[in-house]
């Protein structure tokens, strides 16, 4: 709730369609303004009066602490809106998990649409983001990669998209609800003001192409192109893409007619690029969608491919490497080779926890039946890191799997593998060891009977984790 009118709006319709008890209202304040605090507590009275549990947040910008995670000065301005929407989404994410929260209901109107619309088409984007905003999407903030046990995240609701601004207006006039207007809307710094400047000043002429209506209808015949592409992507990634949570790669299929041709998941571009766009999101877990010339980088590799399979080689972009087909496997899609040092190492776990390692892989582990779990803990390092403290036995875990002619992944996919070990404490002092690497048990751990459990979260192909023992 921003305490704009459209916003106002949705909580008075929403407060009566349900029920306020059934209702909790969010305010982010991002502080750009002197005023937006006292704006921000107004909101929470007008909340309270229609009976509304309330919660702000005010994004800190000048933090000088030592978390990674503040920001200590504003971003510059062409990315100020894109920042603030990824922290106050993070914010969101944070409250639906805290206190079980299943649906975010959002002020998006029909001008915001329509905005959108031509924000993209300015962008050059594809059907996918001329079709504008869903009524139901998903909420990918990051936040919940934090919380490796929440299997449901919430989704974000805009019951308002076919809502015109001044019917939004009306409803806080009849029903004697104040609002605020938010004066950063007309800084045309900014380029979706510069847009609504236009998409006002253009729709009382009907036959405008900047009228909110031609607009509308132009994101409804995309969002049909759009869906009949999503059957198309559901159906390749469920016949043609191998997702495997133990190493958090994906394997798409190089041909479908044993000819070494071009594969049908690939044939038609639009298809490709969203095919692309799941298994790269996959891969990565950012939480947002890879940029279109990212896609395009891989996609102009796979034709390159078919072209010249001599000459290909790994394609890296969005934080993934793809490896062009072999006798092994087909097209396999990694996450790009990490820099040394780049991921932290984990130490002193609990068994039974749980944790994100790498930002993209949930790992957990236990040791059923153990009767000195108090003085077990385990820990996460980086192929790199453990080479450096386990050299001798990892390099002779990796002859005894050629030697048993065991599965091993190139060498681009194991330096993206953890290495999983425990640290065993006695009377005689404490021992670490290896138990898990190069995606592979150790033969030679003393910990027989650890259970190990990898999975990548809340993404497509993953809905059972993968246990290894």
């Amino acid at each position: 709730i921003s305490g704009g009118a459209d916003s106002m709006a949705l909580a008075y319709a929403v407060s009566r369609a349900v029920g306020s008890s059934k209702c909790y209202a969010l305010t982010v304040d991002h502080g750009f303004r002197p005023e937006s605090s006292r704006e921000a507590k107004d909101v929470s009275r007008l909340m309270r009066h229609l009976g509304i549990t309330h919660e702000i947040r005010r994004l800190d910008w000048d933090s000088t602490g030592s978390s990674k995670d503040r920001i200590t000065s504003l971003p510059p301005v062409q990315r100020l809106e894109e920042i603030a929407r990824e922290r106050r989404y993070a914010e969101i994410a944070d409250v639906c998990h805290k206190h079980g929260i299943g649906a975010v209901l959002t002020g998006h109107h029909a001008g915001d649409q329509a905005e959108t619309f031509l924000l993209r088409l300015l962008r050059q984007s594809g059907v996918y983001g001329m079709a504008g905003m869903a009524l139901q999407t998903p909420l990918t903030a990051a936040a919940p990669m934090e919380w490796p046990n929440t299997t449901t995240p919430a989704v974000i609701v805009r019951p308002l998209l076919q809502f015109k601004k001044d019917a939004l207006y009306d409803i806080c006039k009849t029903q004697g609800i104040r609002w605020h207007e938010d004066a950063s809307n007309k800084d045309s710094r900014f380029r979706r003001n510069q847009l609504r400047q236009v998409i006002t000043a253009r729709s009382r002429d009907p036959k405008s192409p900047f009228n909110v209506d031609s607009l509308l209808r132009m994101c409804d015949i995309m969002q049909g192109h759009r869906e009949y592409i999503n059957q198309e992507v559901g159906r390749h990634l469920a016949g043609s893409a191998k997702f495997d949570t133990s190493s958090g790669t994906v394997e798409l299929v190089a041909t479908d007619d044993g000819k070494g041709g071009l594969p049908l998941w690939a044939a038609n571009a639009a298809v490709r690029e969203r095919v692309l766009a799941e298994v790269v999101s996959w891969v990565n877990c950012k939480g947002h969608p890879p940029e279109l010339a990212h896609l395009q980088q891989f996609s102009r590799a796979l034709d390159s491919y078919y072209r010249q399979p001599s000459v290909a080689g790994p394609v890296s972009a969005a934080g993934v490497t793809v490896i062009p087909p072999s006798s092994r496997h087909g097209w396999l899609f990694c996450r790009q080779a990490p820099r040394p040092g780049e991921i932290e190492p984990h130490e002193g776990l609990a068994l039974g926890s749980s944790v994100v390692w790498d930002k993209r892989l949930i790992i957990s582990a236990s040791w059923p039946g153990n009767q000195s779990a108090g003085s077990v803990t385990w820990g996460l390092y980086s192929l790199d890191d453990a080479m450096r403290r386990w050299h001798g036995q990892i390099s002779e875990h990796r002859n005894q799997l050629k030697r048993a002619r065991k599965r091993l992944e190139p060498h681009m996919v194991q330096v993206t593998q953890p290495v999983v070990c425990i640290r065993i404490a006695d009377a005689g002092g404490a021992q670490t060891y290896p138990v898990l690497a190069l995606g592979h048990i150790l033969e030679s751990r003393p910990a027989s009977g650890i259970a190990i459990a990898i999975r990548v979260p809340g993404k497509v192909g993953s809905a059972a984790s993968e246990i290894v023992r």
